[in-house]
């Protein structure tokens, strides 16, 4: 009766257990340490180190780990140099719908909810792929999450002696981020451009850009500055003006304009009505136009 009672508990105890492992996928390159790798699916590129995945069912924005690129997307910051092609080398290893694997290090989340980690993608980390490019810098060194810190410095080391990327500018990278390249209004204009700022209306707040060329213009990567302001509109990956055609970019008021042909920056109003100069700029972050 005795042994027929602790076989009894024995059998409780383990039926009561919900304990979830992740068995370990994969082994290191660099040392003889497991890691846990959990499968996602791809949703969108952000930009260069910030990622969505669909995880479990659910939609998750991951922030990559100890690596930072220069920015694309910031609402406060105009586009860094070599931040478009951070963002284009991760649309290109990352298309969305492919399978990659995560990495936790020891805390899982930011402030702002996001999942910390490191990203894998066919047995190779993406965040050492940037590195490796000149396309990040190690950056927001925050222990616990640590544990490839060393390893991502030999790598940058690396690339900063080989001047690759964001090291090929002098003093470019400093401590705290990179220099802020935003576009200064006394900075020289090329002039050879056929696409051009044909008018820009301060107080009914558009802007008309011409395409004077014999053949179509893919605007990818260009964008609007608002001088005073300083707000920038990008345009759509892929948009196209075509051959001896303009467009209008509103703003404000959203009833106005050609939904299936005009642009629209943002609801609030951009332009200053006692003097805004606006600056068209190409995909090399080269003013070519400046109106106002």
């Amino acid at each position: 009766m005795r042994i027929f009672y602790i076989f009894l508990v024995f059998l409780i105890l383990v039926g009561c257990s919900k304990t979830i492992t992740i068995e370990p996928t994969q082994q290191e390159s660099t040392t003889d340490q497991q890691k846990q790798l959990i499968n996602a699916t791809i949703n969108d590129v952000v930009d260069g180190d910030t990622i969505k995945v669909n995880l479990n069912g659910k939609k998750e924005t991951i922030r990559l780990l100890l690596v930072d690129t220069p920015e694309t997307v910031h609402p406060s910051k105009a586009v860094q140099a070599f931040g478009p092609e951070a963002s284009n080398f991760a649309k290109d290893m990352l298309p969305v719908g492919s399978e990659v694997q995560i990495e936790i290090d020891v805390s899982e989340r930011d402030k702002y909810g996001r999942l910390l980690a490191y990203l894998w993608v066919d047995g190779k980390m993406f965040n050492e792929m940037l590195l490796e490019k000149g396309l990040a810098r190690v950056a927001y060194i925050y222990p616990p999450n640590v544990k490839y810190v060393d390893q991502f410095k030999e790598i940058q080391e690396k690339a900063r002696q080989e001047s690759i990327g964001i090291w090929s500018i002098e003093n470019y990278v400093q401590d705290d981020g990179f220099i802020d390249n935003k576009i200064e209004k006394n900075e020289a204009i090329v002039e050879d451009s056929p696409v051009q700022i044909t008018e820009v209306n301060l107080e009914e707040e558009y802007i008309t850009i011409m395409n004077n060329d014999s053949t179509d213009m893919d605007m990818t990567g260009w964008s609007v500055l608002s001088v005073e302001g300083d707000q920038r509109f990008d345009f759509p990956d892929s948009y196209t003006i075509k051959a001896g055609e303009a467009i209008t970019i509103w703003s404000g008021d959203f009833s106005r304009g050609v939904w299936s042909i005009d642009l629209y920056w943002t609801e609030q109003n951009i332009w200053n009505n006692n003097g805004d100069p606006a600056q068209l700029i190409n995909a090399d972050n080269v003013i070519v136009d400046i109106e106002g």
